[in-house]
């Protein structure tokens, strides 16, 4: 028996079932029970079902009636795993619990631990991901110490691959590798190849996932394993180009994921099938068995079969049915996002909503019909945004991981000249930083809604004089929304990429001009750079629709690097106060009265290493009749977050960094440290308006579905009405002279938009004014938010 284990481990089944069937042949009583569990397994990793359920509910039989509570326990785990294979969550939960109870009982926590990695799995395969991560790290407290099975390591793997954190799964899933490669565990090699091949696909790496898909086909067909190799063909199958055999092909491997009891990916192989032979009668075949089988299971699996029917009803002319099937998948889908809490998990999981989205808009598009267009355009747009996040179970352990993060942070600052012990702190940080990530996973949501629109009936309403811009991108092109007076409009405004590409260019010339790199003759080339691409900018966006924009307040909804945009240089944009919003159910919210008016003090904040930055906020405080002023060591991160909540302004001149690599961790540096979106995610009630003069502080990581991860996101998804902040690093001379002008106005009662486009027109900021280091800093502070109230 033990042999078996090891062959089977090894990758060599077919010899593990022969060594078990010796043994059967001389055991009887509990002894062949236990032989006839252990050889359940290897059929159930053999895609025999039928026969391994057999196998683990006769041995259970056995077990309870001899008394036998460890092999009782195992049998229960691994019928439990069975079931979560196949999709029956309420029976796996049943035995886990079961087993996990007798492990505990018995004093065995490597098995508790083994047990609670398996709930975990089960919740993964549920698709409840905060339960499924809070088990995963609480058998990791176990293996941490006890060294962690590549099993763990996989299944964590494709749980955060289903969460699209794709770095974090590649880096979990290389580790399983290795294990399993160290340990000559030729079976979970397999698997973790496989996992990386389907990691390097969601990445884009078509190559790299068609050599590992290879490599894990062949290892599954050598060790007998039908099922599993079926998976690896499924991926190296999108990894190819597809050819003429490619939908017999793909139909084929579904017919063998189903078999093999894989629903999920079946389903999926299907719709691969669909959009190979679109307008082909295999498509419509294709489709109808998703619609048939994918009515159960997790929520991406529903939302896949409710768009399976929208594309049958439209391809039958039934354009009505199409769009109410596309909305409850999309209604699937924010029921599942509003269950998570964590703001980066929220983000991410908007990705599965977009292709309905986007199906729904051609469906609008193609009628011709402009409010329809915006609804959908707005139905999966920055959605995370418009439901506060939620703060995991273990608060407190947050709090603390957050503050020793800023003492380690400071640490690596005040030891910059001593490589060793930075590079000891910086290792320290990440595993802090991974920690404080790790716990956020863990908290639900609250639920909310399932329209993610809320009521746009009222926009024309409060648009008043306004006019809202909404840049949608479409298969390539952008398209524009515009909503004046009670009209909608919409128009094609060309390629996208045109769009990035110049954008990319003018930012790359503006930070040259800002922080004054190069000689003085490329200095001059970055000036006249700058300014090409202002002008083709305002034109690509701007000029289509110019004759529908009136000369009143404009709202910009961006799309893509878009958000990244400092609009106050474009033209258009010129002698109006212009507000920016993630979308137009964001900014309907932000103009909504308060349901408390502030009831604090503004506060004004001076971080550390700034030179201006006490002036600048001692001078505010002189225009204030009263202000909560912190600077120098006062400014802690503490003393802040304790005087935000309630406030009616807050103003924090400080360094600043946005963080690419994990936007979560951008930051406001202060005496103590970092004040980062995580520590503005816990804030009871944020302050109303909030002007950060500090680099890039208006910056946002952007994912699919406009979902926008940053400072400014983080504030304006608390409820703050107003953030103003720059999308470009700024100059320390120029941004104290920009800020006393906006204060100025604002305590004249002029709106945060209008305030700024004043501010910035008194210091120069046209199209056709200078272009230097002073222009720059104050055309890159852009309103976000509410606008001009």
């Amino acid at each position: 028996m033990s042999l078996a284990f090891v062959l089977d481990e090894a990758g060599n089944p077919a010899e593990a079932l022969r060594e078990l069937d010796t043994a059967l042949a001389a055991l009887s009583g509990l002894g062949a029970a236990r032989a006839r569990m252990q050889r359940a397994i290897i059929l159930d990793r053999l895609g025999r079902s039928a026969e391994a359920l057999d196998g683990y509910t006769g041995s259970l039989a056995v077990f309870r009636r001899t008394g036998d509570r460890l092999w009782q326990a195992r049998a229960l785990s691994n019928r439990g795993i069975f079931h979560a294979y196949r999709g029956a969550i309420r029976q796996a939960y049943a035995d886990l619990r079961a087993a996990e109870e007798l492990h505990t009982e018995l004093g065995q926590p490597h098995a508790v631990a083994q047990v609670r990695h398996n709930l975990g799995f089960a919740a993964a395969r549920a698709g409840d991901v905060p339960t499924a991560l809070r088990f995963y790290d609480l058998a990791d407290e176990y293996f941490a110490r006890a060294g962690r099975p590549p099993t763990a390591l996989i299944d964590r793997g494709e749980l955060l691959l289903r969460a699209r954190l794709l770095a974090e799964a590649r880096q979990v899933t290389r580790a399983a590798l290795e294990t399993a490669t160290a340990g000559r565990m030729a079976l979970y090699e397999a698997h973790a190849r496989l996992m990386l091949a389907e990691i390097a696909l969601a990445t884009g790496d078509r190559a790299a996932a068609g050599d590992l898909s290879a490599a894990a086909t062949r290892a599954f067909v050598r060790q007998g394993r039908p099922g599993w190799a079926a998976l690896a063909r499924y991926c190296a199958l999108r990894a190819a180009d597809p050819g003429p055999a490619a939908v017999r092909l793909a139909g084929r491997i579904a017919d063998q994921l189903t078999d093999a009891g894989w629903p999920a990916a079946a389903l999926d192989a299907r719709l691969y099938v669909a959009r190979l032979a679109a307008g082909r009668p295999a498509a419509a075949a294709a489709l109808r068995q998703v619609r048939a089988t994918g009515r159960r299971g997790p929520a991406e699996l529903r939302a896949r079969a409710w768009h399976a029917e929208a594309l049958l009803r439209a391809d039958a002319g039934d354009r009505a049915g199409a769009r109410r099937a596309l909305r409850a998948g999309i209604d699937v889908l924010d029921r599942y996002r509003a269950a998570l809490g964590a703001t980066e998990l929220r983000s991410l999981a908007s990705s599965y909503a977009v292709d309905l989205a986007a199906s729904g808009l051609r469906l609008a598009l193609s009628a011709g019909r402009p409010k329809p267009v915006l609804w959908w355009a707005e139905r999966c747009r920055a959605a995370s945004l418009r439901t506060p996040p939620t703060r995991p179970p273990d608060e407190a352990a947050l709090a603390a991981d957050l503050a020793e993060l800023r003492h380690v942070v400071a640490a690596v600052d005040e030891h910059a000249g001593e490589p060793a012990r930075v590079a000891g702190l910086l290792r320290q940080q990440r595993a802090l930083e991974d920690r404080v990530r790790r716990r956020s996973w863990h908290a639900t949501g609250a639920g909310g809604p399932t329209d993610g629109t809320g009521d746009l009936t009222e926009l024309s309403t409060v648009l008043g004089d306004a006019t809202l811009v909404e840049l949608v991108e479409l298969d390539g092109s952008l398209i524009a929304v515009v909503v004046t007076g009670n009209r909608y409009h919409w128009q094609d405004l060309g390629p996208a990429g045109a769009v990035t590409d110049e954008l990319e260019a003018l930012r790359f010339a503006l930070v040259r001009v800002v922080r004054r790199h190069g000689s003085p003759a490329s200095l001059r080339a970055a000036e006249a750079a700058a300014r090409h691409a202002i002008q083709r900018l305002d034109r690509a966006v701007f000029d289509p629709v110019r004759h529908r924009l009136g000369t009143g307040p404009l709202v910009v909804v961006p799309v893509g690097a878009l958000h990244a945009l400092p609009w106050a240089f474009l033209p258009t944009c010129q002698g109006r106060p212009v507000t920016v919003a993630p979308s137009a159910a964001v900014w309907l919210t932000a103009r909504r009265p308060a349901a408390a008016p502030p009831t604090g003090r503004p506060v004004l904040v001076a971080g550390p290493g700034l030179a201006h930055a006490e002036d600048e906020v001692c001078e505010l405080a002189g225009h204030l009749a009263s202000a909560d002023v912190y600077v120098g060591a006062a400014a802690t991160v503490d003393r802040v977050v304790r005087s935000l909540p309630g406030a009616p302004l807050a103003h924090l001149a400080t360094h600043g960094r946005f963080r690419a690599d994990n936007p979560m961790f951008s930051y406001l540096r202060l005496a103590d440290g970092r004040l980062t979106v995580y520590d503005l995610e816990g804030l009871a009630r944020p302050p109303a308006t909030v002007v950060l003069s500090a680099c890039e502080s208006g910056l946002s990581a952007v994912r699919p579905g406009e979902e926008l991860m940053g400072l400014t996101a983080a504030l304006l998804g608390t409820g703050t009405g107003d953030v103003l902040a720059s999308v470009l690093p700024v100059h320390d001379g120029t941004a104290p002279r920009l800020m006393l002008h906006l204060h100025r106005l604002l305590a004249e009662g002029v709106g945060p938009a209008g305030a700024l486009s004043r501010a910035q027109a008194e210091l120069g900021v046209h199209p056709d004014g200078p272009l230097d280091a002073a222009a720059v800093t104050a055309a890159a502070v852009v309103c976000f938010g509410a606008g001009w109230t």
